[in-house]
């Protein structure tokens, strides 16, 4: 109990360090257009402005080395406070449905953060982590914990001596900043007190768009609706099969209320839904300021997260194109050029031969979903395709192509389905006197087509998460039909009705995510006698630590989880907690920004094995090792006495030797 009411109180002061830091430190730079916006409007766009350009400054400053005027942040906040007090205080709602409002906003939010807050907590015996938060969770820790060293360019934290390169890391550089300056826990910022203010802001953000899109209050609720509680019809397919609610991803798509889980992907969607605010702001009254911040929210979010980016500019080149093919106008063009100019000048420092990031491979996720037996596991249907392209039976091949199509296509929609509406009466209206109707259309089915057709190098179902956009923004399209739906009514008992059934069956993948969630055990854990070891660890100089290869067959000792970390995954948890470059560790994450390593594992591979002494310790020469962390049972096949290097801790789950030089 004194640790729930502890963290209720961090999280308080979390919150506001927020408010000051964050939205009070942008608030006057919204001045320019407060016109225009209502109260809540400004506040949202301060805050997505203060999220964008906190993160800007924290690089900007860690390149310059001047990182302690961060601090100024939560001083102008302070000082923007106290000045505009009065206005702050006489802010308004602007809502007419308050009530309304504030229940789905609650609810969604306590939703959304409910899937992370368990993971990363002290439990009976050890730290415990649900889901995938034992592997991504601990990346992120990891690199959070070395953005805060003074090193620049940031360093990759499980490939020691490498830059982080190929990598959308502003999230974690805003997360990292703010356990710098105000030393909250990591574990705590990750794993909960972030997640409200994402969680809060996305549903704000979402809401105050859409409302300005479609100019109906309701159909700005109904975007809140759609972002924290739609999923996909895969429970539709889990209730018979398995006698309960669940199937969130069965047809390859994470839902949008699980994006919390990959802070990039939120704050993306966040700084995305502002950008398609100030946009649409822009091509309404020319606003000069909008422009900027379309500038500025469409280039710096490619380094929250790269595929925003691409959609984003993508979807600015189309109607810059048409405008100067219909119009005779460079306006558009211009926002394209100088967005793709402040995109490249943050993304391309950070790459190495990722131009290339996607390879032709239409289909591949339609096909592994009807085949693949934790999704729809229906071998039939890809039988007979294959019977029909050898009889060269095109009509029926044809049949069953558009057969799984429509089933991925509308499976992952779920009742965002209801958004085709909004989509045929956008077309219907001649689509190209709109542009931010055009925009908007090119974008969303530009995210839904580019993992139908393509894949990504490293780990290939990456480019799915291309599709969660397009869940994203069907969702707000799918939120302008409801609200159109509704309003036509003329009854108010009909119009419950109609949202009742709209609700009731888009909600249930999200009610069984999180029983599915609360209902299992964690996966894996750290217990306290390897916390304890790795706090050794922490406490001694710098330096390279070695990990013993990921043993996949080691899970098999454990019948019950959560199991040991260090058997449940290949991770990089001894760096996440001992603030120490592990020399190689996490060989998913590695692959994925294009670090190539073979030669390494292999050398790693055959250090460990070798019965010669003398291997092992040229091996420690070679690549400058300091320490040598080993989990449980986890050894080496040679005797430890004829190694450089001696025992400096051992407890009962992990054992340290520092290397002699």
């Amino acid at each position: 109990m004194m640790l729930i009411s502890t963290q209720f109180v961090l999280g308080s002061l979390f919150l506001i360090l927020i408010f000051l830091s964050v939205v009070m430190s942008a608030y006057p730079l919204t001045s320019k257009i407060k016109h225009d916006l209502n109260d809540l409007e400004r506040i949202t766009l301060s805050a997505i402005l203060g999220l964008v350009v906190f993160t800007l400054c924290a690089y900007l400053l860690s390149w310059m080395h001047l990182r302690f005027l961060m601090y100024l942040f939560p001083v102008a906040g302070l000082i923007n406070l106290f000045k505009f007090r009065k206005e702050i205080l006489k802010s308004k709602l602007n809502i007419v449905h308050k009530k309304l409002f504030a229940l789905v906003f609650i609810v969604g939010v306590i939703a959304m953060v409910a899937v992370n807050a368990p993971s990363g907590w002290p439990y009976k015996d050890g730290i415990y982590f649900w889901s995938s938060h034992g592997h991504d969770g601990i990346w992120h820790l990891a690199l959070m914990d070395q953005m805060k060293k003074s090193e620049f360019p940031f360093q990759n934290p499980e490939l020691a001596g490498n830059k982080l390169q190929n990598y959308h890391f502003f999230s974690d550089l805003f997360m990292s900043e703010f356990s710098r300056l105000f030393y909250f826990s990591p574990l705590d910022i990750y794993f909960r007190f972030m997640p409200v203010f994402f969680a809060g802001l996305l549903g704000f953000s979402s809401f105050i768009f859409v409302k300005n899109w479609a100019n109906k209050e309701s159909s700005g609720i109904w975007a809140m609706i759609y972002t924290f509680f739609a999923g996909s019809f895969g429970y539709l397919l889990y209730v018979p099969t398995h006698n309960s609610l669940g199937g969130e991803s069965i047809f390859w798509v994470s839902q949008t209320q699980s994006v919390l889980g990959n802070p990039p992907h939120a704050a993306a969607f966040i700084i995305t839904t502002g950008f398609l605010f100030t946009l649409f702001k822009y091509l309404k009254n020319k606003n000069l300021f909008y422009f900027l911040l379309c500038i500025l929210f469409g280039g710096a979010v490619i380094e929250f997260k790269v595929y925003a980016g691409v959609l984003l500019i993508f979807g600015l080149l189309c109607i810059g194109v048409f405008d100067l093919l219909l119009k005779k106008s460079f306006k558009l063009l211009i926002l394209f050029f100088s967005t793709l100019s402040l995109a490249f000048a943050i993304y391309f420092p950070n790459s190495a031969n990722s131009q290339d990031f996607l390879k032709w491979q239409p289909w591949w996720f339609i096909r592994t979903m009807v085949v693949a037996t934790d999704r729809l596991n229906w071998l039939d249907l890809e039988l007979r395709r294959q019977t029909y392209i050898a009889d060269h039976n095109i009509k029926r091949v044809i049949q069953v192509e558009l057969t799984a199509f429509l089933i991925f296509l509308f499976g992952n929609l779920g009742m965002r389905f209801v958004g085709f509406y909004s989509v045929f009466k956008q077309i219907k209206s001649n689509i190209f006197s709109d542009y931010f109707n055009l925009f908007f259309l090119i974008v969303t089915f530009t995210s839904f087509f580019i993992p139908v057709f393509f894949l990504q190098k490293g780990v290939a179902w990456n480019s799915i998460q291309f599709n969660q956009y397009f869940l994203l923004f069907f969702g707000f399209l799918a939120a302008m039909s409801a609200g159109d739906f509704i309003s036509a009514l003329k009854y108010p008992a009909l119009k419950f009705i109609v949202s009742a059934i709209i609700i009731t069956l888009a909600v249930p993948t999200q009610l069984g995510l999180l029983w599915q969630f609360y209902s299992n055990s964690a996966l894996s854990k750290i217990s306290y006698p390897e916390i304890e070891a790795l706090n050794f660890l922490k406490k001694q100089n710098s330096g390279i630590v070695l990990t013993a290869p990921f043993n996949r067959y080691e899970r098999d000792k454990y019948k019950t989880p959560p199991i040991p970390i260090y058997s449940w995954y290949d991770t990089g948890y001894v760096s996440a907690f001992s603030s120490k470059q592990t020399l190689i560790s996490d060989e998913e994450q590695v692959n994925i920004m294009g670090y190539q390593v073979d030669d390494l594992l292999r050398e790693r591979k055959q250090a460990f094995e070798s019965l010669d002494s003398i291997n092992m310790n040229n091996f420690l020469k070679k690549y400058n090792i300091d320490y040598v962390y080993l989990a449980w049972d986890q050894g080496i096949a040679t005797d430890s006495a004829y190694l450089n290097m001696d025992p400096i801790f051992e407890s009962e789950n992990a054992k340290i030797f520092k290397v002699r030089k």
